[in-house]
């Protein structure tokens, strides 16, 4: 089921010990340089704060900009280069400009030398690139983001080059990627194992092919390493966009890995990306070196998942949730990203779980000829900023919204909500009724009971699991949350479209009782569809929801 951080503690520190301030939002901008002991930039090197979305990779001239919240102004910074040294700079440290110098590491052991030249060469890892593929997007906002995967190697190793795949959709002038190597330590990435740093530029798309020759990577006693990129320069194409992925595709092992930012806490989840190490090795690395588990092709599961994950690349190939016209509103701890198109009466499209305004590609090009549509990334999702720490409800989320048609001056409007949409939507409706003309719910449920069974289970092992679970706060939301009443939504006066898919996650009668307990209420349970409704149904879905939000009389006027 599709659904997911700022903060409130004050500062009190003197005025003269306050480094960098931007205090507006609650929030301080920390800028300076890094250098080594000569003087000299660090290029590229990773800033942020233990266990928190916050962090930065510096440029290549060692300049940095690291806006930190003001719920962690009292951490330490943590600056880690590959080739020097950790440094932390506490808060008390912090000034305006500052020069952070970084001291060389020394290293204890001698690089490993593979003996013998009768080294056998094997490719590890994906070859070739699926018909059925899905990227999670890098993102130019957030400079720090790292992922990567998996891979087994041999007990002898020498990487001799690393190639994946960048989406075809993809549109930029050029990028520059660091590339990290790390030990894996509880089937996440520990300690990194480069001496230099190695960085890629590219100005195309496809195949992609890191020469590792020259930097005689030699491993001796590791059956697996993580390989992981992060985007450290781009440059927009010439229409000023930027889009930017690796292709994976889903596995059962857990090889997908993923962070904001160097100190950040690693997720792992199930896939891998479409890339491999060409390899050498010699005849003590004896170990058999076997494909992972994958799903079974043909199965349902494999088919929903693959249909999915292809609704999910057309959404980001058609252009919306990066609008050059798109606009920020500042809202509690959080900026929410929105969209607007068309003219007329206003309709909020408020999306699912870890999605975002690109899942509604085809309702937007539908309803912007009838509405003034307006779609919002959830906090900490899509194009929205958050840093809050505090556990996720759709109270919460419906109070964003509230500040958001508060911006935007809107008095009444009519909401689509689907999944977690559809929850913040009824939230929101038995807040602010005096602001809710007509709100449609697709997949929604008034609490955890009404999912399935299995989902439930598979959200509690994900969170029990011990590699950590990807946006864990998004699943105990949906562990935990909503919590209506069939009582509470007996307040609700206008009219409600109820909508469900026949073979949706969210149970049958769960779905007719929310119709059952609101006065004005249409029921649709829409056949041949999941969960997936809007994705798999658009033109059922569109027609439907148009003639309940404008009445055949009224469109024929």
């Amino acid at each position: 089921m599709d659904r997911t951080i700022f903060f409130v503690k004050r500062l009190s520190f003197t005025l003269v010990a306050l480094f960098i301030l931007i205090n507006a939002n609650a929030q301080y901008i920390f800028t300076g340089v890094v250098k080594d002991s000569n003087q000299q930039p660090v290029p590229h090197c990773s800033i942020g704060i233990k266990n928190s979305k916050v962090g930065t990779v510096a440029g290549q001239d060692g300049v940095f900009k690291l806006v930190i919240p003001d719920s962690l102004a009292e951490s330490f910074v943590i600056f880690s280069a590959i080739g020097f040294s950790d440094r932390q700079i506490s808060p008390q440290e912090f000034k305006t400009g500052m020069v952070i110098t970084l001291n060389e590491k020394v290293f204890d052991m001698a690089e490993v030398v593979i003996k013998g030249t009768k080294m056998k060469e094997q490719t590890v890892g994906q070859r070739s690139r699926p018909m059925i593929t899905f990227s999670r997007m890098f993102d130019k906002n957030v400079p720090s983001i790292e992922q990567g995967n998996i891979f087994e190697i041999y007990h002898r190793t020498l990487l001799k080059a690393y190639h994946f795949y960048i989406i075809p959709s993809s549109k930029y002038a050029s990028i520059t990627l660091k590339l990290n190597v790390y030990t894996v330590k509880n089937n996440i990435p520990d300690s990194n194992l480069l001496r230099k740093l190695i960085t890629y530029r590219t100005t195309s798309i496809g195949w992609q092919k890191i020469d590792l020759a020259p930097y005689h990577l030699n491993f001796d006693g590791l059956d697996r390493i993580a390989v992981t990129l992060q985007l450290v320069d781009y440059v927009a194409d010439s229409s000023e966009n930027f889009i930017f992925g690796v292709s994976a595709k889903k596995t059962l092992a857990k090889d997908l890995l993923f962070r904001y930012q160097n100190q950040g806490n690693w997720e792992a989840s199930s896939g891998t990306f479409i890339a491999n190490l060409d390899i050498k090795y010699n005849k003590d690395g004896n170990k058999t070196i076997v494909q992972k588990d994958l799903l079974v092709e043909n199965s349902p599961d494999v088919k929903l998942l693959a249909n999915y994950y292809q609704y999910k690349q057309a959404g980001a190939r058609s252009g919306y949730g990066r609008n050059k016209k798109g606009s920020y509103v500042d809202v509690d701890e959080a900026r929410i990203y929105t969209e607007q198109y068309g003219k007329g009466e206003p309709l909020i499209l408020l999306h699912g779980n870890n999605g975002s305004i690109a899942d509604f590609y085809r309702q937007i090009t539908f309803f912007e000829q009838h509405f003034r549509v307006i779609a919002m990334d959830t906090r900490s999702q899509g194009g929205s900023t958050d840093l809050s720490i505090e556990p996720y409800t759709y109270d919460k989320f419906a109070n964003d919204l509230y500040q958001v048609l508060t911006a935007l001056n809107l008095k009444k409007v009519n909401i689509m909500g689907w999944s977690d949409g559809g929850n913040t939507a009824l939230s929101f409706n038995l807040a602010h009724p005096d602001m809710v003309n007509k709100i449609v719910t697709i997949g929604a449920n008034l609490d955890p009971s009404g999912v399935s069974d299995s989902l439930m289970a598979s959200f509690k092992n994900q969170l029990l699991a011990k590699s950590p679970a990807q946006n864990p706060r998004l699943i105990k939301l949906m562990l935990e949350q909503p919590n209506i009443s069939p009582v509470q939504l007996r307040q609700i006066r206008n009219p409600v479209l109820v909508v469900a898919g026949s073979n949706d996650v969210i149970k049958a009668e769960h779905t007719k009782l929310i119709a059952a307990s609101i006065g004005k209420s249409q029921l649709e349970i829409i056949p041949h569809a999941t969960h997936y409704v809007p994705f798999e149904r658009p033109d059922y879905l569109n027609k439907l929801i148009l003639n309940f939000l404008i009445p055949l009389s009224e469109q024929n006027k």
